[in-house]
């Protein structure tokens, strides 16, 4: 996420069919005496088994999804014809340069099959990855599902970008943090329920899901761990079960760590109307380029300098940049587009080495401070030590 030859024997045309009619005339011929060779008759032969062959390969599905460069917008533009990024109720301030979020063209999964043929002709092609199907999508996902959970999490993704960018303006955010899932047979399934407003853990105060992940690693699994909640308006406090899961770690080795088996979610109260149009573009991706658009609108002077930035990664309340995926594909339609500056997450390193575009810098970025700071200097004209890959 396609002219023909002017043949001439020698002596001229005539001489050319004179030449053809005076071969063996034993074999048969076609409508109107016109000579059928063997020849002709094995590349008749093959192109209907060529035609049939990528009928057949059409009409049979593989599970298998491919990555295709695809479109680039500006968050300080349009999408589609409509403002990107727009703030309401506050003062704004004029912008420049382009801070642009990337795409990939995404086909398989339940919403697009990918055919035989199309996964033939995707093996030729240097700009596109194929990976297994179940590694993409969950088995049996419908289409209305895949669609659902791509705006949810374009949503989730927009409201953070929009709390990150307003708190770096200045502006406060108060946040609560709740459960927002409990997993079955979790440790905390028979203490814990869904829309409890966790104030602190282990006595320290939480102000955003990541704190909740990061106090309970000071603790052991199958430690209790004193909670602080808001539970229908009444403040308890309760002593939650603890238990361990293995997680995948940057290095790629296998880490415990202490979890009490729910999902967290963020309600925010922002000051004012902060609304992000990206089109039909869903998922998580393009949080960090938001929050960069909502922070250069609500502050002063142009952040990019007139230069021409692009960029992908998640974003959490916290400010932390997370990795995604296709984007070696996202690094060439940036190329294409003639980016300068390529924002790339910290955790996509392994898939950005070896495969940056020339003519295009490509910048690590771990957090939205960090990429906030990089822009900012290389809009000054500063001379910048840039973090790589």
């Amino acid at each position: 996420m396609s002219a023909g030859h002017d043949h001439t024997g020698q002596g001229g045309a005539d001489g050319y069919y004179r030449g053809y009619a005076t071969a063996d005339t034993s074999g048969p011929t076609g409508a109107g005496g016109t000579r059928v060779t063997v020849g002709m008759a094995i590349g008749l032969v093959l192109c209907v088994l060529l035609v049939a062959g990528v009928a057949i390969m059409n009409m049979v599905d593989v599970a298998k999804v491919l990555y295709r460069p695809g479109p680039i917008y500006n968050t300080l533009g349009e999408t589609n014809g409509h403002p990107t990024v727009v703030v309401e109720d506050a003062e704004t301030y004029p912008t420049g340069g382009e801070l642009n979020f990337t795409t990939v063209t995404l086909y398989g999964g339940p919403r697009y099959p990918v055919s035989a043929w199309d996964w033939l002709l995707a093996e030729f092609d240097p700009n596109t990855d194929i990976v297994d199907e179940d590694l993409v999508y969950p088995p049996d996902m419908t289409a209305q599902q895949v669609q659902e959970q791509n705006t949810e999490l374009m949503m989730e993704s927009q409201d953070a970008a929009a709390v990150v960018g307003v708190r770096a303006a200045g502006v406060e955010v108060p946040e609560q943090v709740k459960v927002a899932q409990i997993i079955v047979d979790a440790p905390a399934a028979d203490t814990l329920e869904v829309n409890d407003e966790i104030r602190s853990v282990g006595g320290t105060e939480i102000h955003n899901p990541a704190q909740v992940r990061d106090v309970l690693q000071g603790f052991e699994p199958g430690d209790e761990v004193e909670f602080v909640l808001v539970r229908d308006g009444e403040e308890i406090t309760l002593q939650v079960p603890t238990g361990e899961d293995d997680v995948e770690a940057e290095d790629g080795s296998t880490e415990t760590r202490t979890v009490i088996g729910v999902y967290l979610a963020s309600d925010f109260d922002l000051p004012f109307d902060v609304t992000i149009d990206a089109g039909s573009v869903g998922g998580p991706s393009a949080g960090l380029m938001f929050s960069l658009a909502v922070y250069d609108k609500l502050t002063e002077g142009e952040l990019t300098g007139g230069h021409v930035f692009a960029g992908t990664g998640t974003i959490d309340s916290s400010g932390t940049v997370g990795p995604i995926s296709g984007i070696r594909q996202k690094m060439i339609s940036s190329a294409n587009h003639g980016v300068e500056y390529f924002l790339a997450p910290a955790g996509n390193c392994d898939d950005v080495r070896g495969n940056e575009p020339d003519g295009m810098e490509v910048v690590k970025i771990e957090t939205f401070d960090q990429a906030r700071d990089v822009v900012e200097a290389i809009g000054q004209g500063e001379d910048v030590d840039l973090p790589r890959c």
